[in-house]
């Protein structure tokens, strides 16, 4: 009985050419920075012509944000079009210490090293950043409204803390790479995120996955 054996061309050529685009930027932004990747380099890792490319992104800024966008909403604890529950903020937090989210590490610090360089970048960053920082302000202070948060703590500077808390693991690798996975500091970011929101509840430990 013959064995059938799948192509890996025609298994590529079966992907949307976008997606392709997107996993070989990925992959390239995340090992090389931005500075050093071209838009050539990205379309001959997709197996697309260099113009081609151009039908899908305008530029190499906005196929980059697209790719850090992507990367941080395909994290379990952030589906994209679900209302953040703020009890699960200091989960969300935390999750930045687990080895799985290293590509989102690297992608993030690369995105706002990218920012102070690229003026497109910075004001596609400083939108998202800013919707952000915003949705998450107004769930803290419903939040509080509720009693569920110590309501005696500015929301909105509450949510930016959690970012900035956020970018600073992000930093792991360099900082503390012994750190990265290990569940006890995982536990010590989530109560430290717990009380950095004023959260009254305790937070329960989250089974990995």
């Amino acid at each position: 009985m013959a064995i059938r054996t799948t192509d890996p061309a025609s298994a590529s050529a079966a992907i949307p050419t976008r997606e392709r685009i997107l996993a070989s930027a990925e992959r390239l932004f995340a090992e090389r920075g931005f500075d050093s990747v071209t838009m050539p380099a990205i379309a001959k890792a997709s197996g697309i012509t260099a113009g081609a490319i151009y039908k899908h992104f305008a530029g190499k800024a906005e196929l980059f944000f697209e790719v850090v966008r992507r990367a941080v909403q395909s994290t379990p604890v952030t589906p994209p079009g679900v209302q953040l529950d703020v009890s699960a903020l200091p989960t969300i937090v935390a999750s930045y210490t687990e080895r799985r989210l290293k590509r989102v590490r690297q992608l993030s610090i690369e995105m706002h090293q990218a920012s102070t360089r690229d003026p497109q970048i910075r004001k596609l960053l400083r939108r998202s950043l800013e919707t952000q920082i915003g949705q998450v302000g107004d769930g803290l202070a419903a939040a509080q409204a509720t009693g569920a948060l110590d309501p005696g703590l500015d929301p909105q500077a509450l949510a930016h803390a959690a970012f900035v808390m956020i970018l600073g693991l992000a930093h792991m690798e360099t900082l503390a790479p012994q750190l990265v996975g290990d569940a006890t500091w995982r536990e010590f970011i989530r109560g430290r995120a717990a009380a950095l929101i004023g959260l009254r509840e305790p937070v329960s430990p989250r089974a990995d996955g």
